[in-house]
């Protein structure tokens, strides 16, 4: 028997990166319909990099051009029940449930292998954000996995991880968040004007809220500098940085930190799933605090 783990596309585990951390963690693909295109993330084996460059420079806010998808409660049940049928018991981690339905989706699934097993062998964890944030929390509890633990000690550590994981973010147009609903169009529309930049990250409710209003585009990518600084409990641990097709200012980001004395800094691609909702410029961060405060 072992204990596989699971996460969906929102996650930032595409297979290169799974690859090169040598992890067998099962990510559920998810669409993204560009333009009336289908893409599967990530399935197609896509090359996130060149992929990114195209994706970003044909998102439009205004014209609202780009949808993603759940993964269904059906796909989740078959994956789940494919792993308890080979005796195996499963943990999945999902997008937070205040963002996205695949939390739900996750649940229906679990409820229903778990009924007809008459036990607990899959668990659902919402993570309570999305990008590398539920990629590192899949990546602890893959660990935890192959150390041997039980599946009720991978579980609780897993759980007690959930909000050390701090995700913290800026972007460079505020109408992609606008179009999704998570600031209101004059909101944005005075916020480009004033070239006020805003902080936002993933909350203990599962939600993003906005942190602090900066201006210009420096001091958004030196807030994400200090924040880390100050809140990070140890400068070896592992800090992930993504961005939607602007590496140069990931790589500045970057630079502060090790500047500040974190030395284990790696630079990705963001998801092309949430990204859809943050637009091309953005750039996120990822790493072990004490809390999400």
């Amino acid at each position: 028997m072992a204990i596989e783990i699971y996460c969906d596309a929102g996650s930032n585990l595409y297979p290169k990166v799974l690859k090169e951390k040598n992890m067998n963690i099962h990510v559920m693909s998810m669409n993204v319909i560009l333009n009336g295109k289908t893409y599967c993330c990530y399935d197609d084996d896509i090359d996130v990099e060149k992929f990114s460059k195209e994706y970003y420079a044909a998102l439009d806010p205004a014209k609202k051009n780009v949808r993603t998808s759940l993964v269904s409660p059906g796909q989740f049940q078959e994956a789940f029940q494919k792993e308890v049928d080979a005796g195996n018991q499963v943990i999945c981690f999902t997008m937070a449930k205040g963002i996205s339905g695949t939390y739900q989706s996750a649940c229906i699934a679990a409820d229903m292998v778990n009924q007809d097993a008459g036990k607990e062998v899959v668990h659902v964890i919402n993570s309570a954000t999305a990008g590398f944030g539920e990629g590192m929390q899949a990546m602890y509890a893959y660990e935890n996995a192959q150390k041997g633990l039980s599946f009720e000690e991978v579980v609780q550590r897993s759980e007690d991880y959930v909000f050390k994981v701090r995700s913290e973010f800026t972007v460079d147009d505020i109408r992609y968040l606008s179009s999704t609903g998570r600031v209101s169009p004059l909101v944005a529309k005075i916020a480009n004007l004033l070239r006020i930049k805003v902080m936002l990250k993933g909350s203990n409710e599962s939600t993003i809220v906005l942190t602090k209003k900066v201006h210009g585009r420096k001091m958004s990518l030196k807030n994400l500098v200090t924040t880390c600084l100050e809140k990070i409990t140890d400068k070896n641990s592992l800090v992930l940085i993504s961005h939607c097709d602007c590496e140069e200012d990931a790589l500045s980001v970057k630079k502060g930190l090790e500047e500040g004395g974190v030395n284990n800094v790696e630079i990705y691609p963001y998801d092309i799933v949430t990204g859809a909702h943050v637009g091309p410029g953005c750039v996120a961060i990822f790493y072990l605090g004490e809390n999400r405060d």
